[in-house]
């Protein structure tokens, strides 16, 4: 029987999840990202008492809606990659469907955090903490609306292509980056909304 998989630059084994294309941009992306946090906890240490009385106009049961959610979307993402390989279609897509659903809780929980921080006159320029909140959360948020988008034209595009190693390997590598959100959440959350109480 002829083997139809062939390797493209970049590419990684059939059994192997994603490309080595992706796993370079998380691990490019994670650096940059602790370069912020390492920056976050020198100037947090320098000014412990700005950031102090700022995290207390944070609510964590906020933060823990959004971790939830995210923590969530990325086991139904795991399923969905997971029934794929398993040539179980309509349950690769019923587990998409959780993962956006999910996915769109964590953007619409944000937006009302955003919006309420707003509304009490709070923006990136009213101390040292806040410019770190609004440019660590918001990257953050870009990333994970950008990562939705492409999780949606997964969604639509499984019923034409679920059958190719292609559309299996574009899964594994939405999957992968929705994975390293969701980690990225697990220091963000911590950091920001629970350091004065677990400190």
């Amino acid at each position: 029987m002829p083997n139809n998989s062939h390797h493209h630059p970049g590419a990684t084994s059939p059994d192997h999840p994603g490309t080595s294309g992706i796993w370079t941009f998380v691990f490019i992306d994670m650096v940059i990202f602790f370069l912020f946090f390492g920056v976050y906890i020198s100037e947090r240490q320098r000014l412990p008492d700005i950031f102090l009385s700022s995290q207390h106009q944070l609510s964590p049961l906020v933060g823990l809606v959004s971790t939830m959610a995210l923590l969530t979307s990325s086991w139904a993402m795991a399923e969905a990659v997971r029934a794929l390989r398993e040539n179980k279609i309509a349950r690769a897509g019923c587990a998409l469907n959780w993962a956006l659903a999910l996915g769109a809780v964590f953007i619409v929980n944000k937006l009302f955090e955003y919006g309420g921080k707003f509304g009490h006159g709070i923006t990136p320029l009213t101390n040292g903490f806040f410019t770190f909140y609004f440019l660590i959360t918001g990257l953050h948020f870009l990333h994970v609306t950008g990562t939705m988008i492409f999780m949606t034209h997964c969604r639509v595009r499984l019923g034409v292509e679920a059958g190719a190693l292609t559309y299996r390997k574009k899964l594994e590598n939405v999957g992968l980056f929705w994975h390293f959100v969701d980690v990225l959440w697990l220091f963000i959350f911590p950091m920001l909304y629970l350091t004065e109480l677990v400190g």
